[in-house]
């Protein structure tokens, strides 16, 4: 009896939101596959890390693990490589958001002007499709 009480009040409060049994389905279908795109994207794996600071382009290669240092406007960023992912573990900027980003994918430090991505040799670009 308590799962049938329990089960009408669900009924009506989803009645007063517009909502039928098919569209919560929806939602929790595409709140999962966001997730799952999100934590792809995060741990994406690549042959090369491209790194954009204040207007000059460096490459390294992403199987080469290590701590590589570029300067930025603010002064110099360092970031590590390591299992073909990277992270920025230091940064001149004022709050540090960058630092906090981790192992993703993109990484950005905006105040700094500096953004590193990870590519893979074999990705299609706009140019080349």
């Amino acid at each position: 009896m308590t799962y049938f009480c329990y089960n009408m009040t669900m009924q009506k409060q989803l009645k007063k939101l517009g909502l039928r049994p098919l569209d919560i389905l929806i939602i929790l279908i595409l709140f999962i596959c966001g997730i799952l795109l999100t934590i792809r994207g995060a741990r994406h794996k690549g042959s090369k890390i491209c790194v954009n600071a204040n207007g000059t382009h460096y490459e390294y290669s992403a199987s080469q693990n290590g701590i590589y240092t570029v300067e930025g406007e603010l002064g110099p960023t360092t970031f590590e490589i390591k299992n073909g992912l990277v992270r920025i573990t230091d940064s001149p900027c004022p709050n540090k958001t960058c630092i906090t980003q981790g192992w993703h994918n993109p990484l950005v430090c905006l105040p700094n002007k500096i953004i590193i991505t990870v590519e893979s040799e074999d990705e299609l670009d706009a140019i080349s499709e």
